[in-house]
This record gives C-alpha cells, sequence and structure tokens, in this order.
C-alpha cells in the first residue's frame, strides 16, 4: 500500500506543478504526518523536491517520464495484445512507420522479439518509440527530425514534415483518440493532427492501432477518412455495432484479446 501510494503521488505530480500535504491527506485518507513521511522518503530518492507545505517534481524530464509511464498503464494489456498482432503482420525488408503513441510503443516492444525478421526500417516520430526499439539488431531505426512536445515526447513541425515526405511507407501505425464512420480517425493537438495528415499522404497502407475505448470518441479534428483506413487493430472491448458498421464500409477489422 506504501508504494501505491507512492507512485499515485508522483503521477499526481506528473499532472500538476506542485501537491501540498492537506490535499493529499484528504485525497488517500491518510494523515498528514503520514504524507508528509511519504514525501519524505520521495525527496530522499531523487523523485520530487520538497516545498513549504507540499512537494514538486524533480525536473521536468522527471515529470515527462511518469506522464508517459501513465499512458503506457491505461489499457496496458489491450495495447501489448495490439501491439503483438500489429508486429505480426511486418515482413522482412519493409519500411514501417511508427508514431509516438503508446499503442506504438507495444508495436515496437513486440517487434524486437521478431528475431525471424531481418533489415526492418523503422522511423518514427516518437521520442519513447525510438529509445524502447534502440539497439535491436534486425532495425534499422530512424528518427524524424523537429519540435519535441513535453507531454508526448511526439516529434512535429514543419522541419518533421519534410523529412516525412521525403520517405515512401510500406505501412504507418498510427494511434488516435478517436475513430467514428463520420470522421474517420481524430486528433486534438493540430501539431498532430497536420504530422498525422502528411504520414497518410506517404504511406501504402494504413493501420489504426486503437484499443476499444477509441471508438464513437470524437476529437477535434480528422487526419484520416474512413476511406483512407487499410485496417483497424483493436481488442475484444471495441463495440460490436461500431465493428460491423466499419466492416459493412469495407474496412478490415482485425480483433485480438479475445480471453484479456
Amino acid at each position: 500500500m506504501l508504494e501505491d501510494r507512492h507512485q499515485k503521488i508522483l503521477e499526481i505530480l506528473a499532472h500538476q506543478e506542485s501537491v501540498a500535504v492537506t490535499d493529499l491527506s484528504d485525497q488517500f485518507g491518510v494523515s498528514p504526518v503520514t504524507i508528509r513521511s511519504d514525501l519524505n522518503h520521495l525527496a530522499e530518492r531523487g523523485h520530487v523536491i520538497r516545498t513549504h507545505g507540499g512537494a514538486r517534481l524533480a525536473g521536468e524530464r522527471m515529470r515527462q517520464e511518469y506522464t508517459y509511464a501513465t499512458r503506457q498503464r491505461i489499457n496496458a494489456k489491450h495495447k501489448k495484445c495490439i501491439g503483438e498482432l500489429a508486429a505480426s503482420l511486418i515482413q522482412s525488408d519493409e519500411a514501417i512507420l511508427l508514431d509516438a503513441s503508446t499503442t506504438a510503443v507495444a508495436i515496437g516492444k513486440a517487434l524486437m522479439q521478431r528475431t525471424d525478421l531481418k533489415n526492418i526500417t523503422v522511423v518514427t516520430t516518437g521520442i519513447w518509440t525510438a529509445l524502447e526499439l534502440l539497439g535491436t539488431p534486425h532495425i534499422n531505426l530512424v528518427i524524424s527530425g523537429g519540435h519535441v512536445r513535453e507531454t508526448t515526447g511526439s516529434i512535429t513541425g514543419s522541419l518533421t514534415h519534410d523529412v516525412l515526405k521525403g520517405f515512401n511507407f510500406r505501412r504507418a501505425f498510427l494511434g488516435a483518440w478517436g475513430i467514428t464512420i463520420e470522421e474517420g480517425l481524430t486528433d486534438t493537438p493540430l501539431a498532430e493532427v497536420e504530422l498525422k495528415q502528411v504520414i497518410v499522404q506517404k504511406s501504402q497502407e494504413v493501420y489504426a492501432v486503437i484499443d476499444g475505448s477509441k471508438f464513437g470518441r470524437l476529437a477535434l479534428a480528422s487526419f484520416a477518412s474512413i476511406d483512407q483506413i487499410t485496417s483497424i487493430i483493436t481488442d475484444n472491448s471495441a463495440p460490436e455495432d461500431d465493428v460491423v458498421a466499419l466492416r459493412d464500409r469495407g474496412v478490415d477489422v482485425q480483433i485480438t484479446c479475445i480471453d484479456a
């Protein structure tokens, strides 16, 4: 319980600048003395810096790491299964793109285990995706240049667009905030939307790698219409009505994690 509370405190700090002892005491239902002890312990380990009446994370890098770790834990089992299915489609000598989504990281992890493959070129727009794949013998890793978004580790901007326009991808694996029949794949940060629009145009096949929670959700802008999607790789929590409707529109929907 102690370690779990410490982890949750760090996750809270990943999303706000600082926390107060009194607020944490109320949230966790423990005494202020206990929270002070927790914060002192985290400070001794270099995770937080104590402030008057509370604490803050020890540096922006740590905030990014904990924000990323929190995203990874959301539907982690389903993302793992989606990643394994997506990686099983890739063949030797292919050039693919993985974006900055945590599902793309899951694909990367599964791809690292495909020791039967050779000469795979992976271009990624994600710092965390690149770090995961670093040093894998059968993967030629290419990372796009550009501006790094602090919250996601995604690389975006005009420089990124210029780099990606010079490539032709066999397959692109893209996450999304949501998907609907009417609007296709959508996301909220406009920089991400513009980046993914470029990727879609430069890819022979576009694979949406999204867990079941993304169906029926609508974000600010579309980056791929239903007709531009080659296949959707999802898990068994995807709403059946949505899956049927997509298939009726001619979209290939592959479902994994049947026993998850």
